[in-house]
Order: C-alpha cells, then structure tokens, then sequence
C-alpha cells in the first residue's frame, strides 16, 4: 500500500509542475493586452527617411519625419496600402498633420522618394490630449 501512495504523489506532483510550466509559457507567449504608446517604426534598410515623432494636440495628430519623406498615409486598418492608395498625403517641411477620432487605433506609414513604404506605426487616440 505504501508504494501505491509513492507512486500516486510522484504523478499529481508531476502533473502540477507540468501544469505550472504550461502557465508560465502562455502567460509569457499571449499578449497581454497593454497598449504601448511608444511611437518606433521598423523601417527597411533601403527606406530614406523615417518617422521621429508622434504627437496629439487638440484632436490633431502631428508627424515629425526626417531624411526624404514625401507622403504619409493614417489608417484605422493595418493593411499596407499600395502607392496609390487614396490615404497618401503630402509632407511639407518634414511635418505632417490630420484630424482625428478620439478613442481610435490608427497605423501610420511613409513613403520616401524613391517610393518605399515604411512598416507600420500604431498610434491609440485614447489618451487625452497634451497641452
């Protein structure tokens, strides 16, 4: 009897660590739903310019770009629009600006002069505006 009761502990405790690990792996894999307010976009080795910054003043939505942006593009989805798209606006002296929708996700992307298109920015409008 007293081997069975060895055996029966070995198993359930077993099966609790193999339990806790799997937590800990899909507590670490899943996302954890927290919006992140940093404004960094990926963009490829052969793009020439890049977004620096993001601001929201007043229901207005400010892009500050450098290097040669000639357009930029705000969707409230994250399909990449092509060169054509009718989202693109031009850029005028590295800075752009748009009106926007309170408590929205928008995705943000640039073009440059050569006519490559950034990665997308995620930019959330739920914040209240700096003044």
């Amino acid at each position: 009897m007293k081997n069975n009761n060895s055996t029966t502990f070995i198993i359930v405790s077993g099966i609790f660590v193999l339990c806790v690990f799997a937590f800990v792996v899909a507590y670490n894999i899943l996302p954890n739903n927290k919006e992140s307010n940093s404004y960094y976009v990926k963009v490829g080795d052969d793009m020439s310019a890049k977004i620096e910054t993001v601001e929201i003043h007043d229901g207005k939505l400010y892009i500050t770009t450098s290097g040669d942006p000639i357009e930029y593009c705000v969707k409230s989805t994250k399909s990449k629009p092509d060169s054509k798209n009718l989202c693109w606006n031009k850029i005028e002296n590295n800075i752009a600006s748009i009106s926007i929708y309170r408590y929205k996700k928008y995705y943000i992307w640039i073009k440059d002069d050569k006519g490559n298109i950034s990665n997308y920015l995620t930019v959330n409008s739920n914040e209240k505006d700096k003044n």
